[in-house]
């Protein structure tokens, strides 16, 4: 299944309710940078700050220096992006200040989102290279569902009703 969560009526999401509201959906990705963005949301925002960062990336491969990997783990409080060995905390993005997500649409394994600097108050584009980015977006979106009170009991029952 390409969607985390699947439009047709035969097919079912790939991660029970309780995965996001009790705990966090893993991923595991190359981490191409965040960089400072003029708006909050916006496929033009973000397919700019993907292409700087694209290039970015070349120079530094151009050195001899790799694309770091991170641990992502999405959750109803948000997206922390750890260090995978290690597993320590690099950046912790609260879900509340997240405002826009997405993958590429001309590069399927990249996936993004805006996310608010809680120091800075400046909007960041985080950018992330992934073959499982398919599902990013939609977990990150089901991830702000989840966040609203009440909303957790409904998307239990639809998934019971769904099995």
């Amino acid at each position: 299944m390409n969607r985390a969560f699947s439009r047709k009526k035969d097919k079912t999401w790939m991660h029970t309710p309780e995965a996001l509201s009790k705990h966090f959906i893993p991923y595991n990705a190359k981490f191409l940078g965040s960089t400072e963005v003029e708006q909050p949301k916006g496929t033009e925002v973000v397919r700019d700050a993907v292409r700087k960062l694209k290039f970015a990336r070349h120079i530094k491969k151009s050195e001899g220096q790799k694309i770091p990997k991170v641990e992502l783990q999405i959750s109803i409080y948000g997206v922390k992006i750890l260090e995978p060995k290690t597993k320590e905390v690099q950046h912790n993005c609260q879900l509340h200040r997240i405002s826009f997500c997405a993958d590429d649409k001309t590069d399927k394994r990249i996936f993004t989102f805006i996310c608010k600097d809680s120091e800075s108050n400046k909007h960041l584009c985080y950018v992330f290279d992934s073959e499982k980015c398919v599902s990013m977006p939609d977990v990150l979106g089901w991830s702000v569902l989840f966040y609203k009170p009440g909303i957790v009991l409904f998307l239990e029952l639809v998934y019971l009703e769904m099995n």
